[in-house]
């Protein structure tokens, strides 16, 4: 059987609390203090086993709601951790009144004890590396803004992102290559994918281009429709980072607010921000769609850099300036920063 850290560090925490509660109470009662040592001694031993198989026996359930499931985890646990206390209480005292008598007087102090220390560990990720804070359990207001939302729940799997990475024989981050239209960052993209994938990474491209060639067909370029668009890429790279996959994602993203939502869609320490910086004189020279001189003349509005802005990035991860550096030299840049976080022998 595999021990769950998680299940054994909340058996040790909850397991300091109910001792020392047990104690106080029964020494109080009883006015003894060696009858208080002995009962939270002994059962501070059996309940750390019973607590353990509660747990994992609670990790598997359906119960989806976080009040609901932290109210029924309580009155259940509190109905076993009573007939603990009572049964030692009984057995060292001979006695079934003082077991009884203290084991009331626990059931109260502790479900209230019981119930704040499981509201403390839904907060904490400690042995559920693959959850962002609220993907394992749903919460109610998790879908606040959709319709029908107290009919969407979510669900959790065995499987999980470390399992895959494990798999893929690497962790997976998300490297966001934002810049101007025509600042290369396709080219580079292609670039660090070939050379990744030669070093057995398991690895796909986003590319602004095909993702509105397809799930995203129905966005125009307007404010809103930009902002949407990266939104739908930062919920389709959080897909692929659980799956394992290393991603490379080329957008414009011209908004810094856009970004810094993907940032938080995917979570900080898996974010890798690319800033192709290339001036909009170099792009229109380049000019490889044709897209600049269209918009020159008027025949296309919300063209970034001429009339729609771009927000560069303040503090990019890694920045490249393809306008003094080839291209060689700027998948090296990426692929010595990458190798830092992700050990491939990169030379």
């Amino acid at each position: 059987m595999k021990i769950s850290k998680r299940h054994l560090a909340k058996s040790f925490t909850w397991r300091f609390i109910g001792t020392a509660d047990t104690f106080l109470l029964s020494m109080f009662i009883t006015g003894d203090l060696s009858y208080g040592l002995k009962l939270s001694g002994i059962t501070t031993f059996t309940k750390l086993v019973l607590y353990y198989f509660h747990e994992l026996i609670w990790f598997k359930s359906t119960i989806t709601d976080s009040n609901k499931r932290h109210i029924i985890k309580t009155f259940s646990w509190r109905f076993i951790g009573t007939l603990d206390t009572i049964l030692f209480g009984w057995l060292l005292t001979t006695n079934p009144f003082v077991g009884i008598k203290i084991g009331v007087f626990e059931t109260l102090s502790k479900m209230l004890l019981y119930f704040g220390h499981e509201k403390l560990w839904y907060k904490i990720n400690y042995g559920l590396e693959n959850r962002s804070k609220f993907n394992m359990i749903y919460k109610k207001n998790d879908f606040k803004k959709g319709k029908n939302s107290k009919n969407r729940f979510g669900q959790f799997y065995e499987i999980t992102r470390k399992n895959r990475e494990k798999l893929h024989g690497h962790k997976s981050y998300l490297l966001w290559f934002t810049g101007l239209s025509g600042s290369g960052k396709s080219t580079l993209a292609n670039l660090v994918e070939v050379a990744l994938h030669k070093k057995g990474f398991s690895v796909y491209v986003l590319d602004g281009d095909n993702i509105r060639q397809g799930i995203n067909n129905n966005l125009t370029f307007s404010p809103e429709d930009r902002s949407e668009n990266i939104r739908r890429v930062g919920e389709i790279s959080k897909l692929l980072l659980d799956a394992g996959v290393t991603t490379l994602a080329t957008f414009i993203s011209p908004y810094s607010k856009d970004r810094q939502a993907v940032r938080q869609i995917i979570g900080p320490k898996n974010f890798i921000e690319i800033y192709v910086s290339t001036s909009l004189e170099e792009c229109e020279r380049r000019d490889v769609k044709g897209l600049y001189k269209k918009a020159r003349s008027g025949k296309i509005n919300d063209m970034t850099g001429i009339s729609a802005p771009y927000e560069a990035p303040i503090s990019a991860d890694i920045e490249v300036f393809t306008d003094n550096q080839t291209v060689e030299e700027s998948v090296n840049k990426i692929l010595k920063f990458l190798n830092k976080k992700i050990k491939f022998n990169y030379v």
